[in-house]
C-alpha cells in the first residue's frame, strides 16, 4: 500500500536544508564583493531573499511577523538615508579616500538587506493574503 501524499516533500525538504547555507553564503558574497565585480546590494538582496521564498516553499506556514520585517526594511531605509549624509555629503569620503571602499561596502550591505527584507515582505503579503486594510502602512 502506498503512502498518503502529504502537504510536505520530504525531497524538497532535504534538498532546501542542504542548499540554505549555501543561498546565504552566496548572497552575502555577491553582497559584501559589489563593489569589485558586477552584482551588489540589489542581487544579493534578491538571493537572500530567496531563502525566505525557499523556505516558505517547504514549510507554508505564517510564523514570522510580516510587520516585524517590514519594521527592519524600514530601519535599513533610513540607514540607507542617513549613510550618504554622514559620511559623503560632509566630504568625509573626499578628505579621507581610503573610506571609499568602505563605504561602499557598507551601502551594499544596506542596500541588499533593504532589498532581502522588502522582497520577503511581498512574498509575505502574496503567500498569506491578507488584503489591505490599516494593518498595512
Amino acid at each position: 500500500m502506498s503512502k498518503p501524499i502529504t502537504d510536505e516533500s520530504q525531497i524538497i525538504s532535504v534538498v532546501i536544508g542542504f542548499l540554505y547555507p549555501f543561498m546565504l553564503l552566496l548572497g552575502f558574497y555577491v553582497i559584501i564583493n559589489g563593489h569589485y565585480t558586477p552584482g551588489g546590494g540589489f542581487q544579493g538582496g534578491g538571493i537572500l531573499a530567496s531563502v525566505f521564498i525557499a523556505r516558505y516553499v517547504v514549510h507554508p506556514v505564517e510564523d514570522i511577523s510580516d510587520t516585524r520585517l517590514h519594521a527592519f526594511e524600514r530601519l535599513f531605509l533610513a540607514l540607507i538615508l542617513v549613510a550618504p549624509i554622514l559620511l559623503l555629503f560632509n566630504g568625509l569620503i573626499y578628505r579621507y579616500p581610503f573610506l571609499q571602499v568602505h563605504y561602499l561596502t557598507l551601502m551594499d550591505i544596506l542596500i541588499g538587506l533593504q532589498v532581502g527584507l522588502g522582497l520577503a515582505v511581498v512574498v509575505d503579503r502574496f503567500a498569506f493574503f491578507k488584503g489591505v486594510g490599516p494593518s498595512w502602512r
